[in-house]
Formats: C-alpha cells, structure tokens, sequence
C-alpha cells in the first residue's frame, strides 16, 4: 500500500490507499486483519523500513538488474570516497570491525546526515576531545600548561593539542593502528571539519569518531572514552538506518527507471507503427487523387475532339448534298404560264 504525503485527505484518497486490502478483508475478515494491522503498527513495521525488511526480506529481494546497477554503484563510489577521505582512510586494528560493518552498509551510496545535524557532531566531539586532551595535559604536561597560562579546556584549540602531543605528550599505545603522527593529523583535521564546517559523508565521520574514541583510550581517560564511544554508537546506528533507506529508494528508482524504459520502448515502438500507418495511407490516397485527376483529364480531351469532327461532317454536306433543279418542273412551270394567256 502506498504512503500518500501532502495530498487532501478524501474519498479518493482513501480508495486508492485502502483499495488492495479489500481482498484481504473480504477473504480473511476484519477483525482478523485489523489484528494483525495494529500489530504491525506496535512493531513500527510501517514506520521504518530496515524494521520492515528484517521481517519481511523476501519482500525487498532486489531483481538481477538492480544487484547489477548496485555492483556498479559500489565500486564508483569506493573510488570516490578513497580519494576524498586521502590520509585519514587507514583504520587501527580496534575498531576495524565496526568501520568495516558500517561501510558494508554505507559503501553502495553516499550518506550524509542533515548538515545542522553534522555540525554539532563534530562540534560535541571537539569540544570532548579539548577536555580530555586538557585534562591530560594538566596531569602529565603541568608545567607547559601553566607556562602558556591555559586555565580551561576553551582556552586551547583541538589542532594546538594535537600539535603539542605530537612533540611533548609521550603517548604509549596499545595494540597495532595507524601511526601516532597520523592519528593526531586526523585529530587535528576535527577541528579544521568543525571550524570551517566541511561537509563530512558517513564514511569520513566514522573514521573521525574512530580515531577520537582511539585518542581519548590512549590519554588514559575511560570516562571520556566511553563518552566518545556512545557518541559513535549513536552515530552507526543513524548512519546505518540512512543509508539503508537511500539504498532502498534507490532500488525503487532503479526499479521505476526499468518500468519507464520498458513503456519508453513501447510508445517508441507504436509510434514507428502509426507512422507507417500514416505513410501507408498517405500512398493510398495520393493514389485516388491521382487516378480522380486522370479520368477528369481524360474527360476534358475528349469534349476537344467531339466538336471538330462535327464541323468536318457539315462542311462535306454543302458539297455533296446540293442536288440540281430537275427539267421537268421547269417544263411545268412554262406549261402553266401559257395557260394563263389562253384564257386571258
């Protein structure tokens, strides 16, 4: 059933929303259907989509064509996304499982979460990331925080700590990662993120959390450790659902895309057909206007000929048909006028 937004709630409305339960109404029954829909509406089956596909997969089982479309959207998107993210790719060995499950969820398209959203993220996570480093420094770096008369978190920037760490901190780790000068760049590149407010995709997050919470474990601070760690938490969890919905979408895209494609190929093809109909009987017709055209022709040619042959046909009874006054009614005629001076 389709979800209707920013339409006018009416009959229409309605029909089209509600029209394919009826079978299911009708063969089942309503309360057994209505049973079953407030139940799926206490899971929030229809609220979220990730929800919705863990219980019902087979529901959003993509087509050959769409694992193709999305093979393809995986490896540019890799491409892209190394040579964005440069020098802070590399993950250390902690939390290689967590960055790799994220990615696996993320790697086929580009996740970004509402920029006000990213912003205080990485604002939170500075701000923790200067009262850790702070705090350390006044425990093993005393003399050079009083020396440069730093009296609170606020009074140094993420990038000077990562800076004099580098130099002075004596930082020890645990386990094999990525190398310390290489960390504190990424350290250093938070606040730069934060300051200058650069747009920041799901991958690039993940490995800043990564590194804050590898940072704060190595100063010896559990309690922001696990400040940070909660912060990543949260933040998987929402990256995760979000680029499960953008794939989902662009599935049903993909999926749009093939049925326009199908029906694109049919219009072209029933235009290609009612174009040759249209050739066929414009021939037609040009043919019946033509053989119209000849027959009138033909009239015309014949209506000349007619009156000459009538004028050949008189003239050729002036000299043949004229006959000569016979000598016996000339005879009569003198008989007749000696008769009359008889009598006279």
């Amino acid at each position: 059933m389709d979800l209707v937004i920013g339409t006018e709630l009416n009959e229409r409305v309605i029909y089209q929303a509600t029209k394919n339960i009826f079978n299911v109404v009708t063969r089942h029954g309503f309360d057994a259907v209505s049973r079953e829909v407030l139940k799926l509406l206490s899971d929030k089956v229809y609220e979220s989509t990730p929800i919705a596909r863990q219980r019902f997969p087979d529901l959003f089982e993509p087509s050959t064509a769409q694992n193709t479309a999305r093979t393809q959207l995986e490896a540019e998107t890799t491409r892209t996304e190394q040579a964005a993210l440069k020098g802070i790719e590399k993950t250390h060995s902690d939390d290689n499982q967590d960055i790799r499950d994220l990615q696996a969820a993320t790697t086929a398209v580009h996740v970004y979460l509402p920029f006000p959203t990213e912003h205080l993220l990485m604002e939170k996570l500075q701000k923790v990331l200067e009262t850790a480093c702070y705090e350390y420094g006044v425990r093993e770096l005393s003399s050079i925080v009083q020396h440069r008369d730093w009296d609170c978190p606020e009074s140094v920037e993420l990038n000077q700590w990562a800076e004099l760490l580098g130099h002075e901190g004596n930082l020890k780790r645990q386990g094999t990662g990525k190398a310390l000068n290489e960390l504190l760049r990424s350290i250093a590149q938070i606040r730069h993120t934060a300051v200058h407010r650069l747009r920041t995709n799901s991958r690039g997050l993940e490995q800043f959390l990564a590194d804050a919470e590898d940072l704060a474990r190595i100063l010896g601070d559990n309690i922001y450790t696990q400040v940070i760690s909660q912060m990543r938490l949260d933040a998987q969890s929402t990256l995760r659902e979000l680029a499960q919905n953008k794939q989902f979408i662009q599935l049903q895209l993909e999926e749009a895309q093939e049925e326009i494609a199908k029906q694109r190929a049919e219009l072209d093809q029933k235009e290609q057909e009612n174009l040759r109909r249209m050739e066929r009987e414009d021939k037609r017709y040009r043919a019946m206007a033509g053989q119209r055209l000849q027959q009138a022709l033909n009239l015309v040619g014949n209506f000349a000929i007619a009156p000459e042959s009538e004028n050949m046909a008189l003239s050729g009874m002036g000299r043949d048909d004229v006959y000569p006054v016979s000598d016996d009614d000339s005879n009569l005629d003198h008989a007749e006028q000696f008769e009359d001076c008889s009598e006279s």
